[in-house]
């Protein structure tokens, strides 16, 4: 059986006996692969077990069973070391919130190298802001909707000021119950025209941020099917 090496994204990990785990590798040469690691969770392994933490980038090298099979990890080591997001509370809830958006909405087995670059680049981004500005995860959720393919079109105007979930696009009034009303909107729009570089030209109060953050999840759902609740959520708004 072959070998191959790639990069990967921590997305889950469980026990699985007691000294083994599961977990599920948002890798960039394979896409997601479950792979059982053994003799990780035992007093020799000393650390081993920490590399498997979700969120951690790492690096595999693994034996290249089908997709639907388990595969074993031949080694492990970690591609980055994190600053912030293992010891900031903000940074570390923004990006398990994060990890929880993109493990509901990659369903593809295939591989996609440019989703995984998406990825890790946003978690090293992350990793290096002193600040972390309260719509970051908005931007986020904006930004991984385009590279899924189901972007919003921001075609805003006078005439198409209501954002319509179902369609992607801005429409003249509120025709359903999936309709951003015209203030929503305009917040939507606004955030639509900047990036993570530049969102701190948008000031957007609590209530606000949480009612788009709500729209920003129903529109995932609507998109993705079984996108599923987003148990990070909670712990997101109170720590920002």
């Amino acid at each position: 059986m072959k070998l191959y090496t790639s990069k990967g994204i921590i997305f889950r990990t469980i026990k699985y006996s007691e000294t083994s785990i599961i977990c599920d590798i948002y890798t960039r040469e394979k896409g997601l692969r479950s792979f059982i690691a053994s003799g990780v969770r035992t007093t020799k392994a000393g650390s081993k077990a920490a590399i498997y933490q979700h969120l951690n980038l790492v690096e595999i090298i693994s034996f290249d069973q089908n997709s639907d099979k388990l595969s074993r990890i031949k080694e492990i080591k970690l591609d980055h070391h994190y600053r912030l997001i293992n010891a900031h509370v903000v940074t570390s809830s923004v990006a398990i919130f994060m990890l929880e958006v993109s493990r509901n909405a990659i369903k593809e087995r295939e591989p996609n190298s440019v989703l995984f670059d998406f990825l890790e680049e946003w978690l090293i981004f992350l990793d290096g802001c002193l600040t972390i500005h309260p719509c970051m995860h908005l931007i986020f959720m904006l930004e991984l909707s385009n590279e899924l393919g189901f972007g919003p079109m921001n075609n805003y105007n006078q005439s198409s000021s209501c954002f319509d979930m179902m369609e992607g696009t801005f429409s003249e009034s509120i025709s359903h119950e999936y309709s951003l009303n015209e203030d929503e909107s305009e917040v939507f729009k606004n955030l639509l025209e900047v990036n993570r570089t530049s969102v701190s030209k948008i000031t957007i109060n609590k209530s606000v941020r949480n009612t788009i953050t709500d729209h920003l999840i129903t529109y995932f759902r609507l998109h993705i099917s079984g996108f599923r609740e987003l148990n990070s959520l909670e712990v997101l708004r109170c720590v920002l």
